[in-house]
């Protein structure tokens, strides 16, 4: 197996497995970290086949992943073989199926144990007779807490028998048997009677419990055994009680039912294919179901490990990204469990939890150029009616606590509400913003991002209004989107440095920061062609955002600029001083498709070229790989992803827009496909694009476009 290879389980519930630092993966069970719901637990359960109290010494000879599960084949000297069968159901259990065979010619007396460790707070764990189960309240950090109820059983067969529960000191989480109280013992010890364990009184701090179950395996010589092991995870607390239903035992984790709905795209370039297909494995990945809790409506996660639920941040992007099914329930649903869940104050939640939300956490997002996207391909009055007086409050909200003085501009009033962290863009402004450790008022900066993405909606929000015959309302975003326009156009544009700036709005000067967010305004009609002129000079620039791989969130100029994630000589997680960022990329992308539409030439070949370097590092091929990458940022020359970060499955980018845009030349405009390539489009074939109610197939050969509904 490849040792630096990670992999990531998931079945469309609220459970993923996807390590950041995985450290036991060539080990059974689900050894590593996982995420229950916003929650990351260390590891789930340990697998150990033991023969008397001996441990097997099973080696990971291979790993193969197909259709969302993980086949690992183990064998040991004595002849002993092991095949697992991993992965997640669509009900959220870790679910382990061992095939045993024994290869040699004596017979075979084992165990099999199933076992974890908990903390010994909360509600005992309960001893079951064959099984054991764990409730508690788990949180991580900031989160919000996750009521989970976790059973642990050995399901397909009786014989299975609980072992008697310990409390321990000390110990690690290394999934090794030889740590566990049983090992020492004699026999396998099992609790009297069905009831939950006794705690011992005083608790030292640091102590854990051990809880298992075992399982007898007689194999006879040249014989065969199977037996399932997992852990069925259930959410039942204050506010929250949700149970999912059985799958089908023939598409238990969901992977069936998610693919069939997923265009299959191909070209002859493989980099091409690999990004498209990574992409909709993220979906597949992240997405999550309705009725737990808050979650209103089926979701897609940001991300693994801390990023494992909803955020405003990244949404809009992926809902771009889900357009793309021909299922539209997951895009609209991303929309929808926002705005079902916005706070009273007309806030939208910067996070949403299965169990809450927190009123400090806001991030500006892009919601108007995500919905407007959505319902290009999939038009739903019911969608718009739906959300937009909820809409119509955050716009509202906007300009009563970011705006107050009715400037047209938008505030950011902390480094962490933009989603662009330990920047200059707030330094100049307040010597201290980086210091922040909360979503708090800390400064007041007229954020260049912050009001373009308000005038997108305002303006979007005009069109939905009209259509669904609000007038009234309608007029009020036509007033207040012209004013924005106005403005960002007259304050914030800056000649000498060739793109849009922040605003300080205590002496109402522009910052003189050169970051990228400045190019946003590309991608709408507020600069004029002159200005855009001057901004894709200033882009090009190898001194200043042209590197080998562009775009770097500030200018290379810049006297805090550094590529490799350094700020104030700390490597940090989310660095917005230097390195490329997808969601950067994909905006920019957007803004050069605009003008090239327009036909402006050099937008054209900048949009080309920014693309193949975006699709170098997102492929893998930047770093010599065959196996694409969704990465939080890049080194701007060498293309090479964070992975000192762990997060391997992260989404805040619309790749999937630009790819089929750009490099395949076609838009979807007024409810049809049109052939506008931007550039050299190239041959391809995308079979089940979905547009409206139908489905079509796509398909460039030898320059010409030809499109047929299925």
């Amino acid at each position: 197996m490849n040792p630096k290879k990670k992999y990531a389980l998931a079945g469309g519930g609220y459970c993923l497995y996807a390590p950041r630092f995985p450290r036991f993966a060539d080990k059974l069970g689900f050894a590593d970290e996982a995420n229950i719901a916003n929650a990351v637990v260390p590891s789930v359960f340990f697998l150990a086949v033991l023969e008397g109290k001996r441990s097997l010494a099973l080696q990971c000879r291979s790993v193969v992943e197909d259709r969302g599960r993980l086949t690992l084949a183990f064998d040991e000297p004595g002849g002993v073989k092991v095949v697992e069968h991993r992965f997640l159901a669509q009900d959220d259990r870790f679910v382990s199926e061992l095939e045993i065979t024994n290869a040699g010619k004596v017979d075979r007396e084992l165990t099999v144990v199933q076992w974890t460790t908990t903390d010994p707070e909360g509600e005992p764990v309960s001893l079951e007779g064959d099984s054991f189960r764990i409730r508690r309240m788990l949180k991580t950090g900031d989160g919000a807490e996750v009521p989970a109820d976790i059973h642990y059983s050995n399901p397909d067969s009786k014989g299975a028998r609980c072992l008697q529960g310990f409390f321990a000191e000390g110990g690690s989480d290394r999934p090794d048997f030889e740590e566990t109280p049983w090992f020492e013992m004699d026999g396998m010890p099992t609790p009297r009677a069905k009831r939950p364990m006794e705690k011992p009184s005083p608790i030292v701090p640091g102590s854990r419990v051990y809880c298992g179950l075992f399982r007898p395996v007689a194999v006879k010589a040249g014989g065969k055994a199977a037996h399932r092991f997992e852990a069925n995870v259930v959410f039942k607390g204050k506010g929250v009680n949700f149970r999912a239903r059985r799958p089908d035992l023939k598409d238990e984790n969901g992977w069936q039912s998610f693919w069939e709905k997923v265009p299959r795209f191909h070209c002859d370039q493989k980099e091409l294919e690999r990004v498209v297909r990574h992409r909709f494995e993220l979906l597949c990945l992240l997405r999550q179901p309705h009725g737990a809790g808050l979650f209103s409506s089926a979701s897609v996660c940001e991300g693994n490990g801390p990023f494992h639920q909803p955020s405003s941040f990244s949404t809009p992007a992926i809902m771009r990204e889900a357009r793309w099914l021909q299922d539209p329930t997951l895009a609209r649903g991303c929309l929808k469990v926002f705005f079902d869940n916005i706070l009273h104050n007309g806030q939208v939640p910067g996070r949403l939890y299965m169990s809450g939300t927190n009123s400090a956490d806001f991030y500006h997002a892009d919601w108007g150029g995500g919905f407007e996207a959505l319902d290009a391909i999939h038009p739903d009055k019911a969608t718009k009616k739906a959300v937009l007086m909820a809409m119509q409050r955050y716009v509202k909200w906007l300009a009563n606590n970011r705006d107050p003085e009715g400037s047209g501009l938008t505030d950011i009033v902390n480094h962490f509400e933009a989603g662009q962290e330990f920047s200059r863009r707030y330094t100049v402004i307040d010597g201290k913003a980086d210091r922040a450790i909360e979503f708090t008022e800390q400064f007041r900066l007229k954020g260049i991002d912050a009001s373009v993405f308000r005038y997108r909606m305002v303006k979007w929000l005009y069109k939905v209004a009209e259509e669904i015959q609000e007038k009234a309302m309608a007029n009020r975003f036509q007033a207040e989107a012209e004013v924005i326009l106005d403005t960002i156009r007259k304050k914030m544009w800056d000649e000498k440095a060739g793109l849009f700036m922040d605003l300080d709005p205590d002496n109402r000067r522009k910052t003189n920061v050169k970051a990228a967010v400045g190019f946003y305004p590309l991608a709408s009609d507020i600069p004029n062609p002159k200005q855009v002129d001057r901004m894709l000079d200033t882009l090009s620039d190898r001194a200043e955002f042209w590197s080998k791989y562009p775009v770097p969130s500030i200018a290379m100029s810049d006297p805090t600029f550094d590529a490799t994630g350094r700020w104030k000589g700390t490597r940090k997680g989310c660095p917005w001083n230097g390195r490329v960022w997808p969601v950067i990329n994909s905006h920019v992308l957007e803004g050069l498709t605009h003008w090239a539409e327009r036909g402006n030439k050099r937008a054209q070949k900048l949009a080309t070229e920014l693309l193949k370097k975006t699709v170098s590092m997102l492929s893998g091929a930047a770093e010599g790989s065959n196996e694409a990458n969704s990465l939080e940022h890049y080194h701007p020359e060498t293309g090479v992803g964070s992975r000192y970060r762990g997060i391997d499955q992260y989404l805040n980018a619309f790749v999937l827009d630009n790819v089929f845009r750009i490099a395949c030349g076609f838009a979807i405009r007024y409810g049809e496909v049109q052939d506008d390539p931007i550039g050299e489009a190239i041959d391809f074939k995308l079979q089940g694009m979905p547009l409206g109610n139908k489905v079509y197939d796509v398909e460039r050969k030898n320059g010409r476009l030809r499109v047929q509904q299925q």
